[in-house]
């Protein structure tokens, strides 16, 4: 079941990306010839009233959208390389921003729907000073040393800066308050005082409106994050043993998923839908970043590079890139197997 539901994260993604793709080229005008899910050898097809092929393929490591007249000279208007630079460049560019829209609307569905896990000022575990004291799983602190309890933050602040003195507090217990006084302790391994008892938690929903910045926000830290990994496998080869290929993806997602359940399935399918958006954006042959770079100098030059040049260009790195991910697969398997 978890693998199915990791093979289902990754094909919402490819589809998504593929789809932003997709959906750029007919605003524009441009004729697209295949629509594939999976690479490789073909599984299945079908055709729509448009002409567009869509199709299976057997290797579910990514896909396609495959535009009429996309690496080669045609003079025929429809094909892809005589359309205006800046209709290439949006369709281009639309696919990983559609993987960054998904990201942003998988967070603001999570927040909304699900809410996040708050720490609230009630009593979840006490511990035998605690106890003593007669504080009670289910009290719900109400005021610490006259102060009003609007968080946890100011319990937590009285009781490490106690300096072991006594700290009053008072809790609603059925219905009824009740003061309480109560010695913190130092503890020696956290290196700071302590009475003896932790915080609950409880789900808190978020409005959409409010969580639309959040997860603007929550995203654009995702992208910094996988910037400066990035930079520091290319500069300092850092974390290049723990570079996985798809299998390894998917083991990843799926023993994840089991221990984490749906928020942490929630919190994957955001990060690798940005991190498939910052990936193709990288000026990597066979990658939309390149392709982006080649427009870019097109609309400069006033004049594309030679199309059969940039075919060549796309078609090695596309290779080089399948072979990679053999060279990843393999690996997982083997360490899958290791494990």
């Amino acid at each position: 079941m978890y693998v199915l539901l990791a093979l289902l994260l990754l094909g919402v993604l490819i589809i998504a990306h593929e789809a932003g793709h997709f959906w750029a080229a007919r605003a524009c005008g441009i004729e697209i010839e295949e629509f594939a899910m999976g690479m490789g050898p073909l599984l299945a097809k079908w055709k729509s009233k448009k002409g567009t092929q869509f199709s299976l393929r057997l290797l579910p490591i990514g896909g396609f959208c495959q535009f009429y007249g996309e690496d080669e000279e045609k003079s025929d208007p429809r094909a892809f390389n005589n359309q205006a630079v800046w209709k290439r460049a949006l369709t281009v560019v639309s696919g990983p921003m559609m993987n960054f829209a998904v990201a942003v609307l998988v967070v603001i569905i999570y927040l909304s729907a699900l809410g996040l896990n708050s720490v609230v000022p009630r009593v979840a575990e006490v511990e035998e000073n605690a106890a003593q004291a007669g504080l009670m799983v289910g009290d719900t602190l109400l005021v610490v040393n006259g102060m009003e309890v609007e968080s946890t933050d100011i319990v937590l602040s009285e009781i490490a800066g106690s300096a072991g003195d006594r700290v009053t507090l008072r809790v609603a217990r059925a219905g009824e308050e009740l003061d309480i006084e109560i010695t913190p302790f130092y503890d020696e391994e956290l290196s700071r005082y302590r009475a003896g008892f932790t915080f609950d938690q409880e789900r808190v929903r978020v409005s959409v409106l409010e969580s639309i910045p959040f997860s603007v926000q929550y995203n654009i830290e995702s992208v910094r994050l996988i910037v400066d990994t990035l930079k520091n496998l290319v500069f300092k080869g850092d974390g290049v043993s723990d570079v996985t290929g798809p299998v390894g993806t998917v083991y990843v997602i799926q023993e994840v998923t089991r221990q984490g359940g749906v928020d942490v399935y929630l919190e994957l399918l955001a990060l690798i839908s940005v991190n498939l958006g910052v990936m193709n954006l990288l000026p990597i042959p066979g990658l939309d970043g390149s392709r982006l770079l080649f427009l870019l100098a097109e609309g400069i030059r006033r004049k594309p590079v030679k199309r059969e040049l940039e075919g060549m260009i796309h078609g090695a790195g596309f290779i080089l890139l399948m072979g990679l991910m053999l060279v990843l697969t393999y690996k997982d398997i083997m360490q899958i197997f290791v494990r």
